[in-house]
């Protein structure tokens, strides 16, 4: 907490601009829990491309996430959507079997399992892994460390076993998009939009809404998720409302979801644009990383706030209804997770 911040700023500050808009229970679509015991390697202290890029905790246990869901949320349930440590760090199966742990351990947490060919995970590791994990669909793998994202495309993401998987179970599909353009970029709409129609029973979930964390971003992207209704956008590490009121003025508020990226948005801050890139302006007291700007001459909320706070302003410009600006924070993520087949042997 900056010096400029007290836990009576924060309670008020909640209290009026956060908490009114919020459903009984909050469900974020996007968070992160993992060891470094389960590491290969910290990807923070190697010197590879990308290795800077998001330096965080090394240990973000599921007691942890839950703790920081509370503390944002101290007057309402808390559930998410987690996932382990996507990156060519992890070690696969213990990561994997990490996160089905917690989520037997601890209640109100729904897991995803890291995917993708380049792991070479067979079809049937992958079943055994769903079934006795509890898992409800797939994190896709990122081969690369922070934004060392080179010309990778979509389609060079999945394999026919993940395709048909995912298709099979109706899985739900959360995808970090590549490339430097992000959603932008017409290769990346192109592979979307391959990946919609090849799996057309999956939930494909893109990742803080495409990657597209600036309205210029949003607006040459948007148009490319048209006649894609098996694609939802997750708010996670978004905080400029013009974004949001992009989507919600193109796609409506029903396939949008709230999402956070914690650890991340734990911290105290917020992002904001200068001039073509994203920056992360915090309080004092958080590790040196690429596009963070660390000050304590203001008040800091934590950045989940900014998040939520971006969604009321977008919902309040584009006239969304009490109704439907509530469920983007729960019902929307629970439709999605509730299309999902849990075992091969379900209808």
């Amino acid at each position: 907490m900056s010096a400029a911040t007290t836990v009576s700023d924060d309670e008020a500050w909640y209290r009026a601009e956060i908490a009114p808009i919020l459903p009984p229970t909050v469900l974020d679509f996007h968070t992160h829990i993992w060891s470094s015991e389960n590491w290969k390697e910290t990807p923070w202290d190697t010197d590879k491309k990308g290795s800077q890029y998001m330096v965080t905790n090394e240990f973000y246990p599921p007691g942890q996430l839950l703790a920081d869901g509370r503390a944002c949320f101290p007057d309402r349930g808390y559930e998410a959507v987690c996932f382990g440590y996507p990156t060519p760090a992890a070690d696969w199966e213990k990561d994997t079997a990490y996160v089905a742990s917690a989520a037997r351990e601890h209640s109100g947490l729904w897991p995803l399992v890291v995917a993708g060919p380049d792991l070479g995970i067979s079809r049937e590791r992958y079943e055994e892994a769903l079934d006795a994990g509890g898992f409800y669909g797939f994190k896709v793998f990122l081969n690369w460390y922070g934004d060392n994202y080179g010309d990778k495309r979509i389609e060079e993401m999945f394999s026919s076993v993940e395709l048909s998987l995912a298709n099979e179970r109706r899985l739900v599909i959360l995808l970090h998009v590549p490339r430097r353009g992000r959603l932008a970029d017409p290769e990346i709409q192109a592979g979307l939009r391959w990946l919609s129609g090849e799996c057309p029973e999956a939930q494909i979930v893109l990742a803080h809404c495409g990657r597209c964390y600036m309205p210029s971003e949003m607006k040459q992207a948007i148009g490319c998720l048209r006649g894609l209704p098996n694609v939802w956008m997750d708010s996670s590490m978004v905080m400029d409302p013009v974004v949001f009121q992009i989507v919600l003025n193109e796609i409506g508020p029903g396939r949008l979801l709230f999402a956070t990226d914690f650890p991340v948005a734990a911290m105290r801050g917020r992002r904001v644009q200068v001039r073509d890139h994203w920056v992360d302006v915090v309080a004092p007291g958080y590790p040196v990383s690429a596009y963070r700007v660390s000050g304590d001459d203001f008040k800091a909320g934590f950045m989940t706030w900014e998040i939520v706070l971006a969604l009321r302003w977008a919902a309040e410009l584009t006239g969304v209804s009490d109704k439907d600006r509530s469920g983007i924070f729960y019902d929307n993520g629970m439709a999605v997770l509730r299309s999902v087949r849990r075992s091969k042997r379900a209808p």
